[in-house]
């Protein structure tokens, strides 16, 4: 224990006297405001105090001997700046905070009265100059203008340089999953964070299965692509940092409902020659949001609620449709049928005929369509012992409940806050043609060449952060998380035939 003590804790000194308000200026979900205050000549002006306020923020500082200040670990969010020193006039500024980045900037103080107040406008730089980190951006704003055929917010990942995705099919079942590659790097080495936890699926770290909140309840978020610091840490691909929003200030509601329906939509081109009727295509993506404050002035924090649910009929979705070509079987499936229509002068006997394929093409069933018979084989049309098309949709089925809850509170007058995230979701697809193998499971494409039998894919996942912020002065701030993230999915065969069904030893 003495040698632990006397190797560790120089150590640990010798970190946290490293400088760490400029170098730990943010973290994962937490950005920061680092200025200068100047007077009317650009001579720095010492000892002026910087008071910062937001929903559940306060903070105040001093300016050092150079006029600079820093705050760190901020939430994301807009912010306003009040500026005093002795004999200057007050200067106030509104300042925006991003997750990951340093908002910079420089207040001038003119002379005169302190009565006299000067407002400042301080945008955030289109270019990070603080540090070397390439990644873009993406607000709440952006997010509710742009066109999402699902409202998955991870689709615009692609707005950032070096990001590369396939198109997403807008009539495909689900979330419309995306999969990205930065920077020519394989998929699994990009990191997902929700509020500075990460949310990546450890099983094959992409974005199938991982927590996905509504973009109601999204703040912002940001891809960091390369030359990010080790507070981002764990992947060496892209970082993905997703903020949830926060109570406001005030009550605010909404509701919403995103409604698709194929009352318009054309037939597909051979499904039409085979005349099948007009694929299934609907979706309702409903849901609301609620927020404020707990009673007057905050005495118990601030609080938002969301919920969202999908509904979603598809029959042009992977897994929903059949377009291959099949031998055209005789009316009569007897063994000597089948060896009149396949087989003819060729001397093969009825006895020959495999008994487990006999009863395949006997087996009753109308998984691919009430043909003559009812067979699961299907009888299509054409000359028996020839080859025709077979084209069919069956709709396939998904649907999603999910619920995002988030508290923040200031305690001790601004020097202790909390803040929790709670998310929680139970998705599931109901595929009638996809249990195609394993990428069907994963999210990849199901061949439609194949008569597949149904798959069920249901997943539950469940996300909760905790974390604790204390400032111990205007230069020493500590945030303390804890995260939890549970992604439980399964890959779920119905069989249609059985090996007792078909006599297979």
């Amino acid at each position: 224990m003495k040698r632990f003590s006397l190797i560790v804790f120089p150590l640990l000194i010798l970190l946290l006297s490293a400088g760490i308000p400029s170098l730990m200026a943010q973290g994962g979900a937490t950005g920061a405001v680092r200025g200068q205050v100047v007077d009317g000549s650009g001579a720095a002006v010492s000892g002026a105090t910087v008071k910062i306020s937001g929903v559940g923020v306060r903070r105040s500082l001093t300016t050092d001997e150079s006029g600079s200040f820093t705050a760190p670990l901020l939430p994301p969010g807009d912010y306003h700046l009040t500026v005093s020193a002795s004999s200057f006039e007050t200067a106030t500024s509104d300042v925006q905070v991003r997750v990951t980045e340093t908002t910079r900037f420089s207040i001038a103080l003119k002379l005169g009265a302190v009565t006299t107040q000067v407002s400042v406008r301080a945008d955030v730089a289109a270019v990070e100059t603080t540090n070397a980190t390439t990644g873009h951006s993406i607000t709440a704003a952006t997010i509710s203008r742009l066109p999402l055929s699902t409202q998955n917010f991870q689709q615009l990942l692609t707005f950032s340089g070096g990001v590369t995705a396939a198109l997403n099919q807008n009539a495909s079942l689900g979330r419309g999953d995306v999969r990205i590659d930065v920077n020519g790097q394989r998929e699994d080495n990009n990191n997902y964070l929700i509020d500075g936890i990460t949310a990546t699926d450890y099983n094959v770290a992409e974005l199938t299965n991982t927590p996905l909140p509504s973009p109601d309840a999204v703040q912002e978020f940001r891809v960091q692509t390369s030359m990010y610091d080790a507070t981002q840490g764990r992947n060496g691909g892209g970082n993905i940092n997703a903020v949830l929003n926060s109570g406001a200030a005030q009550i605010h509601a909404d509701a919403f409902e995103f409604f698709r329906n194929d009352v318009l939509n054309a037939n597909e081109y051979f499904l039409k020659q085979q005349g099948q009727p007009r694929p299934v295509v609907k979706q309702n993506i409903f849901g609301g949001s609620i927020g404020g404050p707990i009673l007057s002035k905050a005495r118990l924090g601030y609080f938002f609620a969301n919920y969202q649910g999908t509904r979603q009929s598809s029959g042009l979705s992977n897994g929903t449709i059949i377009q291959t070509s099949l031998p055209v079987l005789p009316r009569d499936r007897s063994a000597q049928s089948i060896v009149n229509t396949f087989f003819p002068g060729q001397g093969v006997s009825a006895s020959q005929i495999d008994p487990v394929a006999l009863k395949l093409l006997n087996l009753k069933s109308n998984q691919f369509g009430s043909t003559p018979g009812g067979y699961l084989i299907p009888t299509v049309n054409g000359v028996p012992g020839t080859v025709g098309s077979f084209d069919v949709s069956r709709p396939g089925h998904y649907q999603d409940d999910q619920f995002t809850t988030n508290y923040d509170r200031e305690f001790r007058g601004g020097s202790d806050k909390i803040a929790v995230r709670f998310f929680f979701t139970n998705f599931e697809s109901d595929l009638p043609f996809g249990a195609g193998g394993l990428q069907a499971s994963l999210g990849g494409t199901i061949s439609r060449s194949d008569l597949n039998f149904p798959l069920d894919l249901p997943v539950h996942d469940r996300f909760l952060n905790l974390t604790e912020t204390h400032i111990f002065s205007p230069e020493w701030v500590n945030e303390a998380r804890f995260g939890y993230v549970r992604i439980e999915n399964q890959s779920i065969n119905v069989p249609i035939a059985t090996v007792n069904d078909l006599g297979i030893d």
